[in-house]
């Protein structure tokens, strides 16, 4: 427990000092106290976090499994109180779990939100907002290459985790490592984005909100309204490129930054991802084309946003109510898949979904040549029966995380269709498509409208949906043969 608490402190300390710069906005806009109720808070938790790490200093040890996966729990569990402290010292009448609520969507980058609209918040607080979900995206792909995919949680590929493995190292040199490995091209592309959303009509402010989330797949945006009424069509098909980097590999962008031309081809799951986002943005564009009357181009560009921002988890939406150009059932299988693994967006990933495929594929030439030898291999990644084990357990633990979310919304009293989104959301992490239109639609609550137990609820689902569910599930089990 120990060597987890202490790495624990050095993720604290630096989400504490992310309080600093909207405490800079604040005081620079003279938005009253606020100033100093950020920096009241970022005091606090870095005094916590510091203590920890003096009081901790020299019993430094290498994690074993079953740390790492506690480590991931406390760092979605706990983290978020940084972010609830903030929110209810800084926004009036929020309460408790309202602002617990918030802090978990922001950090698992999952954008549901049960605060007012953007423009009646001080700016410093949507500032922090979007810089929730940005430090989130970040935390997603450290905790995934830290924790996660050194056990192969859920049939996670190895052959990736091994391209930045540091073994051997104590806990604290291997992290440093992880983030220098993993940091610059997620900050080097934040900032392209901004470079170019403020080089259209947007406001510097609003450019860099809509950066933070678009590269961390978060959905959150500094308007009430949609991304079409506001954004231009530059603009839109930056945050196109935005969410296509947060939902492809992030070991894969980084072999292609290094011009590593034989790894970045043996992974061909992004390149997936790419392909499915442009495929089904343009089925999307016909049926705008069709629906609303407007040019191919127009058309094509709305169709290739939609499916983007569904496929990564994001939740933007270009127009009102653009997710209902789909089907629910498919809205619901988009959303449970997602994008690549080893990125923010959320899901089952389509390495998983392509090894069951296969797989299954596999088994049925089996009845046929009982006797012939068949590839193991699945988009440039080898693969065996143990690995379709794990992956096989991800997916039925994802499966029933949903459907026991769902249970548990409707007996809170949501309608059947609408506790059946709302779980699978918030396991997905892409809050904003169960407040879609549809949700007006069919009377279903919104997250603010919702009782405090299913909010709580939906909070254990955004961290599971982190912690990959079977992650919690593995954690639980070492748990009780511990006693």
């Amino acid at each position: 427990m120990i060597p987890v608490v202490f790495v624990f402190a050095h993720f604290l300390a630096a989400y504490a000092l992310a309080l600093v710069l909207p405490a800079v906005v604040a005081i620079g806009l003279g938005e009253g106290t606020l100033g100093l109720d950020f920096l009241i808070s970022a005091g606090l938790w870095i005094f916590v976090a510091g203590a920890m790490m003096l009081s901790l200093r020299g019993r430094e040890r290498r994690l074993r499994p079953s740390q790492r996966y506690l480590l991931a729990l406390m760092l979605w569990l706990l983290l978020p109180l940084v972010g609830a402290l903030t929110l209810t010292m800084t926004v009036d009448g929020l309460g408790v779990v309202e602002a617990y609520f918030e802090a978990v969507s922001g950090l698992t980058t999952t954008g549901a939100t049960v605060l007012p609209p953007p423009e009646e918040l001080p700016r410093s607080v949507v500032l922090w907002l979007a810089m929730t979900q940005w430090f989130g995206g970040g935390l997603t792909l450290l905790v995934v290459v830290l924790a996660l995919a050194p056990s192969g949680v859920g049939g996670l590929p190895e052959t990736h985790s091994r391209m930045v493995e540091h073994g051997g190292l104590p806990e604290r040199r291997r992290l440093i490592l992880l983030v220098r490995d993993v940091f610059p091209i997620y900050l080097g592309a934040t900032a392209v984005t901004f470079l170019l959303l403020a080089a259209t009509d947007l406001e510097a402010f609003e450019a860099l909100c809509l950066a933070f989330s678009a590269v961390s797949t978060g959905g959150f945006s500094p308007r009430s309204v949609t991304i079409g009424e506001y954004v231009p069509t530059f603009g839109i098909l930056v945050l196109v490129v935005a969410m296509l980097y947060g939902g492809t590999n992030v070991l894969w962008q980084r072999n292609l930054f290094q011009l590593r031309r034989s790894r970045r081809m043996s992974d061909r799951e992004s390149l997936w991802a790419i392909g499915l986002c442009l495929g089904l943005g343009l089925i999307a564009g016909f049926a705008f084309f069709r629906a609303a009357g407007q040019g191919v181009g127009i058309a094509l560009r709305d169709g290739l946003f939609t499916a983007t921002s569904l496929i990564t988890t994001s939740g933007f939406e270009i127009r009102h109510a653009s997710f209902e150009i789909f089907p629910i059932p498919l809205v619901a299988i988009l959303l449970a898949i997602g994008a690549a693994s080893f990125s923010t967006a959320g899901g089952i990933k389509l390495f998983r979904v392509g090894a069951m495929l296969v797989q299954g594929g596999r088994e049925l030439n089996r009845l046929v040549y009982p006797h012939g030898i068949r590839p193991s291999r699945l988009g440039g990644q080898p693969y065996d029966i143990q690995v379709m084990k794990a992956i096989w357990t991800g997916f039925l633990a994802f499966v029933f995380a949903v459907v026991a979310l769902s249970l548990l919304l409707a007996s809170e009293g949501l309608p059947y269709e609408g506790a059946v989104m709302a779980a699978l959301s918030a396991v997905s992490n892409a809050g904003p498509i169960y407040a879609s239109d549809w949700a007006v639609s069919g009377d279903w609550p919104s997250y603010a409208d919702m009782d405090t137990g299913a909010q709580l609820a939906l909070c254990l689902g955004m961290i599971l949906g982190r912690l990959e569910v079977v992650a919690a599930l593995g954690l639980l089990v070492y748990m009780v043969r511990r006693g």
